[in-house]
């Protein structure tokens, strides 16, 4: 009975967890919030979506030249950040992290849960991954590297032109500082191992050095073929009706129904079969529009007001 009840609020659990009530949208390149009736809870106001946010996570991050703003999915609790860094991620411990700073603190958030943080010793402009450490990159031109075990800053020095970090076939990692006119090499614990006047610019004159202190670093360019998904039914599709695209809900290869058109002239159109969503530019006058659709309630999610301005309207049937 226990391992019933356990598995029905599991259940609910995930399917709580599952439903969507924000959603972002996108006019004249730039990005807001509305909910699942339509109705927008956050005017077009940022630049970019990030997209190193995890698929399953339950937040949105709208992203701009004036901060970052976090949506939960599901409440539509709103959390402002003076600034995010969302075009790489940072590897801790199997999980993957953005770095921010707000209110004059540093720290982490992790891409699925963007509740959970780590915080940093210090407020810092850009924060690197590197190997068992991350560089802190301040304003005073100088890196602290802070231990990924304890978060606490383990050396300190001057920002160089560049700070590689490769494995090793030994199962430990090199560090590699490189100046203007000079290359020095650190161990694990940050300890010099040698140092050079020597600028290596191609991986192999690199590896090739190390061999010579018996440390055989491992090539970094490695393939990774993906398998690409097929979308599943119900999807929605577009057909051209003279100046008009019309959307159909296809429910399968025989069997599908109109759901909405708009003015298509003078745009170029993508449609996300995976998503139900549909991108909209005009390069002329360098307009944008994106937004996502509910086939299962036949719902546009794009606040009213903006279906004027290409002739957005629902099909009834």
């Amino acid at each position: 009975m226990k391992t019933f009840l356990f598995l029905i609020l599991s259940l609910f659990a995930l399917t709580a967890n599952a439903q969507q009530n924000y959603y972002e949208f996108g006019w004249n390149n730039q990005y807001g919030i509305v909910d699942k009736d339509g109705n927008e809870t956050l005017p077009p106001s940022y630049q970019w979506v990030s997209y190193m946010i995890d698929n399953e996570s339950p937040f949105i991050v709208l992203n701009g030249n004036k901060g970052a703003i976090i949506v939960n999915k599901q409440t539509g609790k709103t959390e402002k950040i003076d600034y995010l860094i969302d075009t790489y991620l940072i590897s801790i411990d199997k999980k993957d992290y953005m770095y921010a700073h707000s209110n004059g603190n540093g720290f982490l958030l992790n891409n699925l849960d963007l509740d959970s943080r780590i915080k940093l010793p210090k407020k810092y402009s850009k924060v690197r991954d590197e190997g068992d450490y991350l560089t802190g990159f301040t304003s005073k031109k100088t890196i602290d590297f802070i231990s990924k075990k304890d978060f606490e800053i383990k050396k300190k020095i001057l920002a160089p032109k560049e700070i590689q970090s490769y494995p090793t076939k030994q199962g430990n990692r090199v560090y590699i500082i490189s100046e203007k006119n000079s290359t020095l090499f650190l161990d694990d614990n940050l300890n010099k191992i040698a140092s050079t006047n020597t600028i290596f610019k191609e991986f192999d004159n690199l590896k090739e050095y190390l061999e010579k202190l018996n440390i055989s670093i491992t090539d970094p360019n490695e393939s990774i073929v993906g398998v690409a998904a097929s979308a599943n039914y119900p999807f929605i599709f577009p057909k051209r009706n003279g100046d008009y695209a019309i959307y159909n809900i296809h429910y399968s290869k025989e069997e599908s129904i109109p759901f909405f058109q708009f003015k298509r002239t003078g745009f170029s159109i993508y449609n996300s079969r995976y998503e139900n969503s549909v991108t909209l530019r005009n390069n002329h006058d360098n307009m944008y529009l994106f937004f996502y659709t509910d086939i299962h309630s036949k719902t546009i999610l794009l606040p009213k007001k903006y279906w004027k301005s290409i002739d957005l309207q629902l099909i009834n049937h």
